[in-house]
């Protein structure tokens, strides 16, 4: 009898299970969603940086100017570091977590989809450059064409895992990208800095809220459940 009585008062109700399964799919998405805001103030970083170096190869004369090679250098190294850190977290963010092959082939295609759209452009740039298009057309085209892209790419990513943070992102990134060729050499690099490397950083304070908001949520529930679970105080 008093065994029975113990397993009883062991059950959880229905309340109690619901919190719990709550609190597991917080963790879930706090696990997957852990590194986010780090790397999306790494590509703000990255941005702001990167085109704000290649703004001043021009940008700043007669006062100051940066050497062609070194400003592409330190674009190049920095989208390098922002794709090694995304690439490195992301597999990390996935640990432990069963996953099918459905969802596998999905993550394959579209990080594989990254350097066949980059390696798409650069071909077609090539293509135009020898049908004649003009170096200043061509520092216009390339930025912009990359960047629209990334935005594109941010959107599916946001349609695929139902990320709608993502799928903002990419629509700004795509707006600014349309946008930047307007501005002209060489002040579009400077926009493109500044309105992408604010946009990501944007998002990755916005997450990093969301991702606190999730945690702090887990710890009460879960508190609460193992206090109903355990009986709380004991009655004589």
């Amino acid at each position: 009898m008093t065994t029975n009585d113990d397993d009883s008062s062991d059950a959880l109700t229905p309340a109690q299970m619901l919190g719990l399964l709550q609190d597991q799919q917080r963790s879930v998405q706090g696990q997957l969603g852990g590194f986010v805001p780090v790397i999306m103030l790494t590509w703000g970083i990255a941005w702001l940086l990167g085109f704000g170096a290649l703004w001043l190869i021009d940008g700043a004369r007669p006062g100051f100017a940066l050497p062609l090679g070194a400003a592409i250098a330190v674009f190049c190294v920095l989208l390098a570091v922002a794709i090694a850190v995304s690439t490195v977290l992301g597999i990390r963010s996935s640990h432990g977590i069963r996953s099918t092959r459905a969802a596998a082939f999905t993550g394959a295609v579209y990080g594989c989809t990254w350097w066949v759209g980059c390696l798409g452009i650069a071909a077609l740039g090539g293509g135009l450059v020898s049908a004649g298009m003009s170096p200043a057309v061509a520092n216009l085209f390339y930025p912009s064409a990359y960047v629209m892209f990334s935005g594109v790419m941010f959107i599916v990513a946001g349609a695929i895992w139902q990320a709608v943070p993502s799928v903002v992102l990419g629509g700004w990134t795509v707006l600014i990208a349309a946008v930047a060729p307007y501005f002209g050499y060489p002040t579009h690099y400077l926009f493109l800095a500044i309105a992408g490397g604010v946009g990501f950083l944007a998002l990755g304070a916005a997450s990093l809220a969301h991702l606190r908001s999730l945690r702090s949520r887990v710890v009460p529930a879960a508190s609460g459940a193992a206090t109903g679970a355990s009986g709380a105080p004991s009655r004589g």
